[in-house]
């Protein structure tokens, strides 16, 4: 080959062969400003080859607007950083700007997944790039669509100014974060959009809330600008520090720039959960069944929780009455988010499959977290077990599996290790063999349904490898059969009031269970298929709820496609408080 033609490692990258290692993104959104200008944040980007769109590996931004039946044709120069060079009053108004928001915020949600969970993740639909449609249709709505790989962006006036400037979903930080988490929370969870009891259903408008709340304090400056205090001698008082006073910024509101356009008189952030006021009884009263109301709980309990763990670090840095740098604030506020967001994210592998609580949720962040982080010197598991439980929800330790010193031992006789990390018919072969100690029926249907290999990496520097896998069992029948199998079990079945004995019903249970390093077992999350209550219940919720399938049967699903139920889940209602996205 002739020298001159050989690439050299020194050539320019041809056209769109690399993501560039910085990009702007819109911080809140354009309605969220710091002395005049919109907020704006520069944020790291993974080098990936990133093309007109744009698209990359994982995402691929498709301009189309199915109101105005029009396609954009994206902008040639895809690693361009159109939001840093566009003026304020423009970016409602430039494509290039859509895109590149929802592109780069959307890549740092799933970048936030992969590094907690120590592994590459998959979508809940066949194929390997999610679609972003940054202005898909007139409609004060966005949500994740996985029977279209898509994830779609409503645009619309605001509700006090008819013919006023155009509100973006797909500029605001919150939903473009919350709608990505959706999406992730599927391919990592796809039985918990099936039916179930309401704290299922409300767990995914929770997390996504979660994800999108503490995700904004990983960028800097947008916390520095947002910190209460003196911008200028970049001191701020105690007073100004404390939970109520933080409560009340930006920080912890979402969608503000939507909440108040949906709104006839204006108003805050679309939700402000970090308000509610904690009662144990909340989850009980019927203001909170409804899916984004019961969320809020959730909610409310980490984003409290937060607050309490930022400000204690801030006690302990400084002398009581003096002032403190806002700088200090700002990185403290980070680093408690931060921690926050990958505790919360690390539980989802703790996660039973079917029939998730919140309790549950408790349950799996505290243990995941005691496994990577044993020293907790912050105090963050203390302090987020007293928030669940002010707020109701009460954890259930986990099961863990005793391997030494014990009779019942697990047995390992014929199971390969190697095997454990990526063959379901070998851990199926453990289950079956240790099905009486992990308390699993083996006259009905079971089945292993992910086997997961992951690495977490512990403040220490440490490894942490586990192997997650998940299980699913399940028992089909009429009312009247499964009626009388609880009898003959020695339990009861209460079957809802207008449900005759030929309606046909489906019974659900699973488990969560993680192997250590060596292929030992570690950790087992069950749902029992013959928990009789919680199948009375689950049974109770879908038929008060009218949660049938298309032939009338109850708990096979809830009779519409996944993609409806998630628009549907964000629809506006203009008669409710506020709940629409």
């Amino acid at each position: 080959m002739d020298g001159a033609s050989r690439p050299s490692r020194f050539d320019p990258e041809p056209p769109g062969a690399q993501a560039p290692g910085r990009l702007t993104v819109i911080a809140q959104d354009p309605s969220v400003k710091i002395d005049g200008a919109v907020l704006r944040a520069t944020v790291s980007m993974a080098p990936e080859r990133l093309e007109a769109g744009p698209r990359g590996p994982r995402f691929w931004v498709v301009d189309y607007d199915s109101t105005g039946r029009h396609l954009i044709a994206p902008a040639p120069d895809a690693w361009a950083d159109a939001i840093a060079s566009t003026p304020d009053d423009r970016l409602g108004t430039d494509p290039a700007v859509r895109a590149q928001n929802v592109y780069v915020i959307a890549a740092r949600t799933l970048d936030a997944f992969e590094h907690a969970l120590g592994r590459r993740l998959g979508w809940g639909f066949s194929g390997h790039q999610l679609y972003l449609v940054p202005a898909a249709f007139a409609e004060a709505n966005a949500f994740y669509d996985p029977d279209s790989s898509a994830i779609l962006f409503g645009y619309f006036e605001p509700a006090d100014m008819p013919g006023g400037p155009t509100v973006y979903c797909s500029l605001s930080h919150d939903v473009v974060a919350h709608e990505t988490t959706h999406a992730i929370l599927d391919g990592l969870r796809r039985r918990f959009e099936e039916p179930s009891l309401p704290d299922q259903a409300a767990f995914h408008e929770a997390f996504a809330d979660i994800v999108a709340l503490t995700s904004v304090f990983s960028m800097p400056e947008t916390v520095l600008a947002l910190v209460p205090g003196d911008p200028v001698g970049g001191m701020v008082d105690e007073d100004q520090v404390t939970v109520g006073a933080l409560a009340r910024t930006a920080l912890l509101g979402l969608a503000e720039q939507f909440g108040a356009a949906i709104r006839v008189h204006g108003g805050d952030a679309l939700r402000r959960s970090v308000t509610l006021a904690a009662d144990p009884g909340l989850l009980s009263q019927p203001a909170y069944q409804e899916p984004h109301a019961r969320g809020e709980i959730l909610v409310a309990a980490v984003a409290n929780a937060l607050l309490e763990i930022w400000t204690k670090r801030l006690v302990d840095v400084h002398a009581k009455g003096t002032p403190l740098h806002r700088t200090r604030v700002a990185d403290e506020g980070a680093k408690t988010a931060g921690n926050l967001l990958t505790m919360c994210i690390r539980a989802i592998d703790y996660l039973p499959p079917v029939d998730l609580s919140f309790d549950d949720f408790a349950t799996a962040l505290l243990a995941a977290d005691e496994e990577v982080v044993p020293d907790d010197r912050h105090d963050y598991r203390g302090t987020l077990e007293k928030a669940f439980r002010r707020y109701g929800i009460r954890e259930a330790r986990p099961q863990h599996v005793a391997t030494f010193g014990r009779r019942d031992a697990p047995t390992y006789r014929s199971i390969h290790e190697e095997e454990l990390r990526i063959r379901r018919d070998e851990v199926f072969r453990l289950l079956w063999q240790n099905a009486t100690l992990l308390g699993i029926p083996t006259d009905y249907y079971l089945s292993v349904e992910t086997v997961t290999p992951c690495a977490r990496v512990a403040p220490d520097g440490f490894v942490v490898r586990d192997v997650v896998t998940t299980y699913i069992q399940m028992v089909d029948g009429t009312a009247a059969e499964l009626r009388a199998l609880a009898a003959r079990l020695g339990g009861e079945l209460v079957i809802p009031d207008g449900v005759s004995d030929s309606t046909q019903i489906e019974l659900l249970g699973g488990g969560t269970v993680i192997f250590d390093e060596f292929g030992r077992l570690r950790y087992h999350q069950p749902k029992p298929l013959l928990d009789w209550g919680r199948q009375s219940r689950r049974l109770e919720y879908l038929v008060r709820n009218g949660l049938r399938d298309s032939h009338g049967g109850v708990g096979f699903s809830q009779g519409t496609p996944l993609g409806q139920r998630f628009a549907v889940m964000h629809a506006q209602e203009p008669d409710t408080m506020g709940e629409t996205w």
